[in-house]
């Protein structure tokens, strides 16, 4: 998923966006960075699955985002208190949407390959951008339309395994069925997010949200334990806890934020293709994983419905 949970701000002036003497502070960097800690978010994520279940990993995830960033965040926090209590039932539903998307993606990597969570997450801004219509009646041109088409294909394409006997039989795979799932939830929490125009700042957001999610899963975490599905804590499992926590959370959040500040969302946006291409490596790196002939056509269909939906969004804005 894109984690981060905060809109970027204005960007700086004085300094042309995208330009820097050193290639580690370049937002092209920061954005890919980011988008490789997300990538290894789904190794991490079946790693730790091997020791703790998928809830209490989602659960423990965001309950220390809040405890790593909180300390250090107390005088903002009361200064954006007022439009927490203005706007909790907004930051609740949000909470809510977080909370599921990142939970279902460790439920998907119990049954699915990095591969295709990778190729099937990277069709997330093309999803947010068909709410936005769909929801918001956001108006769309023929151009995106034809993106969130090819992306929609090539996810299908993916899901099915190019097979027609799957689509007729309607014999998914429960891994990608919860891929799905996560990338509805995040969608419609952009959509959210887009509209709600939060008066509070960034690390606020981040701690707030993280925070209700948090909350939101209590439920959850106690059913699941209740069904015998406890956590085995080995070094593995702490060692991927924190990854997920401070990498694949904190990190890759400050990275992509501060890459989108400098160039702007809709640029960012198309960072978003670089999923499949992480995806199958760091697949055949950990899981030996395989790329078949019908992840790459997927992944040229999703690829270019992101371009499509991207430059078309860039051109609207810019006109």
């Amino acid at each position: 998923m894109t984690d981060c949970t905060a809109p970027a701000a204005a960007p700086p002036t004085g300094h042309p966006a995208g330009h820097s003497t050193n290639p580690f502070a370049s937002p092209y960097f920061l954005l890919s960075f980011a988008i490789l800690l997300w990538g290894g978010n789904f190794v991490a994520a079946r790693l730790a699955n091997l020791d703790m279940p998928p809830v209490a990993l989602s659960f423990w995830r965001h309950l220390l985002a809040v405890a790593v960033v909180a300390p250090f965040i107390l005088p903002q926090l009361r200064r954006d208190a007022f439009e927490m209590r203005r706007r909790w039932k907004t930051l609740a539903l949000m909470g809510i949407l977080l909370a599921g998307g990142n939970t279902f993606v460790y439920f998907s990597v119990l049954h699915t390959t990095v591969i295709n969570a990778a190729l099937i997450n990277a069709g997330l801004p093309v999803a947010a951008v068909f709410f936005s219509w769909a929801i918001l009646r956001d108006l769309i041109n023929r151009w995106q339309a034809l993106g969130i088409l090819l992306c929609f294909t090539g996810i299908a394409l993916v899901v099915t395994r190019a097979d027609v006997g799957v689509l007729l039989g309607l014999s998914f795979g429960w891994g990608d069925i919860f891929m799905l799932a996560a990338i509805l939830c995040w969608s419609l929490y952009m959509v959210l997010l887009k509209r709600a125009r939060l008066a509070m700042s960034g690390w606020s957001v981040l701690v707030v949200l993280a925070g209700l999610s948090a909350a939101w899963l209590v439920p959850a975490y106690g059913a699941e334990i209740a069904m015998g599905y406890g956590t085995s804590w080995t070094w593995r499992t702490a060692a991927c806890l924190g990854y997920v926590t401070l990498f694949s959370t904190v990190i890759a959040w400050v990275c992509w934020n501060a890459g989108t500040i400098r160039i702007g969302p809709n640029r960012a946006s198309a960072f978003m293709c670089l999923h499949p291409v992480f995806g199958p490596i760091l697949g055949a790196v950990f899981f030996a994983e395989v790329l078949r002939p019908y992840h790459a056509v997927g992944t040229v269909l999703v690829l270019s419905g992101v371009v499509l939906v991207s430059q078309a969004l860039a051109k609207r804005k810019t006109a």
